[in-house]
């Protein structure tokens, strides 16, 4: 564990040896100092991947605090550099970059076509399905199965219909498997918001519990999504108030603990007392 202070780890951010700089990188997960955005900013350039990937969850999982610069070089920049902006402006999650991916569905590079179209998806853009569906016919592979995905996520008629378009049209076996798994998860999803069933791109609660340590701020992104959910396990919650707690901020823990009270209650009777119990001892 790095001892750095966010100062020194934005300075050795610009060292020579790549060592010193996948240390520094490793010291400002979960910061969300403004002062950070810039120097994360000019990493999601630097020669080494993982600090380039790094430095754009990062700056993703700083969410609303670093959008508008992000927004700001993302249409500013050129070329593969936008590659990890686009990423980065997707973890942010914020719907308010809908009308950029869209356009940069046309990118001259394929990395910011393939992220801008994944981006689509995984925003429920339903009215740029047609901008989605240009990358069913991308020369690259990746963008077109990105496409895929992304017709996937949107779990409606017309996003499955391109989905078995795109699978007939296509001869490569490895891209009709994606293709049936794409419309096996649709169909699912679609079914589910028929019932009137929150949809949510979750990942398990062990991958994130073990995430809590090295990334808190991508790990309370991740529970989040059961709460908003409306999930009828306890952990979720539980553990998003744990978190809120170290880093000390009641609102949001307290809201989390109502959530879950309110949801519990109904959901599994009874699960909810943990919550009651904690919440009384904060009023």
């Amino acid at each position: 564990m790095s001892n750095l202070t966010m100062t020194e780890a934005i300075e050795n951010l610009q060292n020579d040896d790549v060592s010193i700089r996948k240390e520094a990188i490793e010291s400002l997960i979960g910061v969300t100092d403004e002062a950070a955005i810039d120097p994360l900013i000019e990493a999601t350039t630097d020669e080494n991947a993982q600090i380039r990937f790094k430095a754009a969850e990062i700056l993703g999982n700083m969410g609303n605090v670093a959008f508008d610069r992000l927004v700001s070089k993302f249409e500013s920049e050129t070329g593969k550099n936008k590659r990890f902006l686009a990423f980065a402006l997707k973890e942010t999650n914020n719907e308010k970059a809908i009308p950029l991916f869209a356009q940069a569905v046309s990118d001259e590079d394929f990395g910011v076509r393939k992220v801008s179209i994944r981006a689509l998806g995984e925003l429920q853009a339903h009215d740029e399905l047609d901008t989605i569906a240009k990358g069913l016919d991308d020369e690259d592979w990746g963008v077109r199965l990105a496409a895929i995905y992304a017709c996937a996520d949107l779990a409606s008629d017309d996003s499955i219909a391109l989905i078995k378009k795109a699978r007939r049209d296509e001869s490569d076996k490895d891209f009709k498997k994606s293709c049936n798994k794409a419309i096996k998860k649709a169909e699912k999803n679609q079914k589910a918001k028929a019932e009137g069933k929150v949809v949510s791109n979750t990942i398990p609660m062990k991958t994130i519990k073990e995430m809590e340590k090295t990334n808190p701020q991508k790990a309370i992104k991740e529970y989040k999504k059961y709460v908003q959910s409306e999930s009828d396990k306890d952990a979720p919650y539980k553990r998003l108030a744990i978190l809120y707690r170290k880093l000390r901020q009641d609102e949001n823990e307290i809201a989390v603990l109502e959530k879950a009270i309110e949801v519990l209650s109904v959901k599994k009777p009874g699960k909810e007392d943990w919550f009651v119990k904690r919440l009384a001892k904060m009023k």
